[in-house]
């Protein structure tokens, strides 16, 4: 699968869940403004539980059309060899204990994930710790990152 399919699908992916979560949004409105579920006691929070629900859902909503928007409006720039790792790169790395994770350096949406060909590639930010330290890096450059208390050592394998 080519960058632009992996691209693709990440906004296919973003807008499916927009869509699902706009409708669940709407819902959990209705049912705190529905004259049914009135409190009928001080006890009776549904509807204010349902309002905190649906501000919620706003919220995320809010966040998912700023981050497909921008996903959207990200030009996919080619990469060689020596490239460093910058907006739009598709990023292999190898821990030291072998395993393998793929990387698509986005501007939003840090840690939505698909699977492509088998392979989980997942979206990484400038503003995410491993995303800063893998700014600039190019092929064959080893660097240590803190994941907990732990420190792993990565290579990077490839930027397309």
């Amino acid at each position: 699968m080519t960058k632009e399919d992996i691209h693709r699908n990440f906004i296919n992916l973003l807008s499916n869940e927009l869509e699902s979560l706009t409708a669940a949004a709407k819902n959990s409105a209705s049912m705190a403004t529905n004259e049914a579920h009135r409190a009928e006691s001080k006890y009776d929070t549904f509807s204010l539980e349902s309002s905190y629900l649906a501000r919620g859902q706003a919220a995320r909503i809010e966040e998912l059309t700023h981050a497909l928007a921008r996903l959207q409006a990200l030009p996919l720039k080619a990469f060689r060899g020596t490239s460093p790792i910058q907006l739009s790169a598709l990023v292999r790395l190898e821990a030291g204990d072998g395993k393998k994770r793929t990387l698509f350096f986005g501007p939003a949406a840090g840690g939505e994930k698909i699977i492509s060909d088998g392979e989980e590639i997942v979206i990484i930010t400038a503003r995410a710790p491993l995303g800063q330290a893998l700014l600039g890096k190019t092929v064959g450059n080893i660097f240590d990152f803190m994941i907990g208390t732990a420190t792993h050592t990565f290579t990077v394998t490839s930027v397309d």
